[in-house]
């Protein structure tokens, strides 16, 4: 059975809270141990361990599945109580839960008066009531640390983690622009507010269809979004053209839900060019990466020959030259032919990607 790439993020997901929570749990527990007894207690490391990975697997499936990865819609005040509570009780019970196991009787199993007294004499002590307050923090860190991850991508979050600044870095980088179809016409029709839910429901799919294929989305502004790969990473693997056919898929398989909810399917077109950048961080509070070059300006005007040419992907020859053959997907390639674009001395060739009707049905 193949794990879809959704499995395999979520996967990662959870893998990352296991991780924190180990090298946190850990790493409390040989300092404090090391500071009050000048030595490392294996027996206190094999129970932070187990906590570890109690506490990594409830977290991850709290805010993976049970919240759906940070979908969580409620007010901020609801929020942060359901999440308290739910850390406090989380510590609370995978505490118990490693005594419980640690002084397990083999005659009389789990429950027993001795594992009963040894949780009240250990929640007793202000050491382990400091202990769980520490790891109490802890959680809102790590999760602070996911989120701020995920908001502004790798780079601009490890940046920010050590005080850096983005120096201006000459990069090969592909650029895809997918652009929301009749994006006025639905504004219209749904109003601003609906209209804006259905935008969020719509990048929130492209996101995830962004992320699943190793990319980054650069900027959103309004109906259209800029995604971004290096070109390294798309020698071998044609990304770009995966998370066109993905996101396809996926608004194809989930349209009932957009019907039921917004009586209208979102439909897209991309394009897609690769080349040369300066990549730097511009701006001092609230500061964000920027590209400077000829690149996003030449795909947004490729992206603009979709409706020209009646077509839902376009791509340069450039990018053509440097995907690897045959494209996935059983994609069908056809040279549209050199045209001129606004701001271009030079014509481009373009092509044309289109997805056989046997691919998605």
């Amino acid at each position: 059975m193949r794990i879809t790439r959704q499995t395999e993020r979520k996967f990662n997901a959870v893998c990352y809270y296991v991780f924190c929570w180990i090298f946190a749990a850990e790493g409390f527990s040989a300092v404090d141990s090391y500071a009050q007894f000048g030595t490392i207690d294996a027996g206190e490391v094999l129970s932070m361990l187990q906590f570890a990975l109690f506490m990594g697997l409830s977290h991850g499936v709290y805010d993976i599945l049970i919240l759906r990865d940070e979908m969580d819609c409620r007010s901020i005040w609801k929020s942060l109580l359901m999440r308290t509570l739910y850390f406090i009780s989380a510590i609370c019970s995978s505490k118990v839960l490693c005594i419980l196991l640690f002084q397990r009787d083999s005659s009389e199993g789990i429950i027993n008066e001795i594992g009963f007294g040894s949780v009240f004499s250990e929640f007793s002590n202000p050491a382990v009531q400091m202990q769980l307050l520490v790891f109490f923090l802890m959680a809102y860190l790590i999760t602070f640390v996911r989120s701020v991850h995920k908001k502004f991508g790798p780079r601009v979050f490890w940046n920010t983690l050590l005080g850096k600044s983005q120096e201006p870095l000459e990069e090969d980088l592909v650029f895809m622009m997918v652009d929301l179809r009749n994006s006025t016409t639905l504004a219209e029709e749904l109003g601003h507010v609906k209209y804006s839910s259905f935008l969020k429901d719509y990048y929130k799919l492209l996101s995830n269809c962004c992320e699943e294929n190793r990319g980054e989305i650069y900027q959103i502004a309004g109906d259209g979004a800029f995604l971004t790969w290096p070109i390294s990473a798309c020698r071998k693997k044609a990304r770009p053209v995966n998370c066109f056919f993905d996101f396809s898929e996926c608004l194809e398989r989930i349209s009932y839900k957009f019907i039921r909810k917004y009586g209208r399917v979102p439909s897209f077109k991309a394009a897609a060019h690769c080349g040369r950048v300066v990549t730097t961080e511009v701006g001092n509070f609230g500061s964000e990466l920027a590209y400077h070059g000829d690149v996003l300006n030449t795909t947004s005007r490729i992206q603009t020959l979709c409706g020209r040419l009646g077509q839902e992907f376009l791509i340069s020859e450039d990018l053509f030259a440097a995907l690897p053959k045959p494209l996935p997907h059983g994609f069908l390639c056809k040279r549209e032919g050199f045209f001129e674009l606004r701001g271009k001395k030079n014509e481009i060739l373009i092509f044309s990607l289109q997805i056989p009707l046997t691919t998605l049905n």
